[in-house]
């Protein structure tokens, strides 16, 4: 029979022990809690759960359970979201919920202590609304899980309200803007690149998964947007090693497919021809767009033995003779330094006459390397600044450049929305907003109204 007993605390005053029946016909304590009438319940639970013989998680155990041990043991392991997603969920909560909310039982854990420390502990803390609005999302998820399994009764987070973060400016670009970015791009395929990014307006994570197969070159040329693809940390990733995930859809989840023009579809049809790409293989590799091989040939000195790869903390492997080696995990080895040495001379041959060499020999070709964001923004800066195009024009601003331009010609929302890959027509609605702000016409009528008013 399962009953309680008071247990007086220093700190939290009076609270209650649940004892139960074990199978072996011990009394065991089922946990510490606030109130009798808690403590009782989750005894005679557990009493009822052992007699019963029943599967799952034992009553006590869920009564006990932290946040820290839910989200570590069972919410990020079972969380239904992508790689990517999770290992963004596993920051939020390790830098902004279990250093303040870690110790706190999921069971107990009350709407007001969240709203606490979403209004005043993270602001405290000099955390941005942007980033208390994802904790936000991050506990509902975790507490509308811990409900669906029985850890609680309630999801308190679902009614936890914060304010709206202000929209900022969108950086448009004018056509001529963009085709003067397009000419200071160095080489063709990131001039393809660009042009794809612009028209077809798909985000950079699948932008680097398109295919020679993902085109349909007819008479009224297709594209299909069907994946996008990630780079996660050895601890998100499933197989256990850094490196990229591929997701079988987009972003937002439905496969987009829709028409482009026949001189964009020209135009990648020269490029897939003149990289002899095959069907599966990535149309943007990342060997197109790298400028330096990690790798001379010459910087292998003959007569000494090379050493072991150096494995990362992440589990990436940099051999020597490499800029990996060299400047990533600071190898000074004569293999390396030899390396830096050339890489120096480069430099400086470079500076001395930049049109002689646009883009070093590179050293790998099989077309399997997904394209990083930090290759390709190495190379939209080096265009943007050259064209005068402000820091704050990114390379997701083609998207909202190419998104504003066909609103801007009288495009359907609908339509807009169906190519962009958005979750609302809300979302497409604001590129009216956006072109709504420099639209002269309510300034020339005020200014109309001056010159029309009598002279008195």
């Amino acid at each position: 029979m399962a009953y309680t007993q008071a247990r007086p605390s220093k700190t939290k005053g009076v609270r209650y022990v649940g004892f139960y029946r074990a199978a072996d016909g011990k009394i065991k304590p089922a946990g510490t809690f606030a109130t009798e009438d808690e403590a009782l319940r989750v005894a005679e639970e557990q009493e009822r759960h052992i007699r019963d013989a029943r599967d799952g998680t034992p009553p006590a155990d869920k009564a006990r359970m932290t946040i820290k041990q839910f989200g570590t043991t069972r919410f990020i392991p079972r969380a239904d979201i992508t790689p990517k997603a999770k290992q963004t969920y596993k920051s939020h909560l390790k830098n902004h919920v279990y250093p303040y909310l870690g110790s706190l039982r999921v069971a107990e854990i009350a709407r007001e202590t969240i709203y606490n420390h979403l209004v005043t502990t993270l602001v405290r803390e000099g955390v941005s609304l942007t980033t208390r609005r994802a904790v936000r999302t991050v506990l509902s998820s975790m507490l509308q899980m811990a409900w669906d399994e029985g850890y609680r009764e309630n999801n308190p987070v679902s009614t936890i309200r914060l304010k709206k973060v202000p929209a900022r400016r969108v950086l448009v670009a004018t056509h001529a803007q963009w085709n003067r970015l397009e000419a200071g791009m160095p080489f063709p395929a990131a001039k393809l690149y660009a042009r794809l990014n612009v028209t077809t307006w798909a985000r950079q994570c699948e932008m680097r998964t398109l295919r020679p197969r993902d085109f349909e070159f007819d008479d009224s040329p297709v594209i299909n947007i069907t994946r996008s693809a990630s780079y996660v940390t050895a601890d998100n990733h499933p197989d256990g090693v850094a490196g990229w995930v591929v997701q079988p859809n987009p972003k937002n989840g439905d496969w987009r497919r829709f028409a482009i023009s026949q001189k964009t579809a020209s135009m990648v049809r020269a490029h897939i021809e003149e990289h002899d790409i095959k069907s599966d293989d990535l149309l943007f590799p990342q060997w197109m767009f790298a400028y330096r091989r990690p790798s001379t040939g010459v910087t292998l000195i003959d007569n000494e033995e090379i050493p072991p790869p150096i494995i990362s903390s992440t589990g990436k492997a940099y051999h020597h003779g490499t800029m990996g080696a060299r400047f990533t995990m600071d190898c000074r080895c004569v293999h390396c330094k030899a390396f830096a040495a050339w890489y120096a001379r480069q430099r400086r041959a470079r500076t001395r006459d930049p049109e002689a060499q646009t883009r070093t020999s590179v050293w790998r070709q099989d077309g399997t390397e997904y394209l990083s964001s930090d290759v390709w923004t190495r190379i939209w800066r080096a265009a943007r600044d050259t064209v005068g195009l402000p820091a704050a024009f990114t390379p997701y601003n083609a998207r909202h450049t190419g998104i504003s331009w066909a609103v801007s010609q009288g495009a359907d929302l609908g339509r807009v929305r169906q190519r962009a890959g958005h979750g609302s027509l809300e979302v497409t609605s604001r590129y009216q907003t956006i072109l709504d702000e420099c639209d002269p016409t309510l300034a020339d009528n005020l200014d109309t109204l001056f010159e029309d008013a009598p002279v008195r």
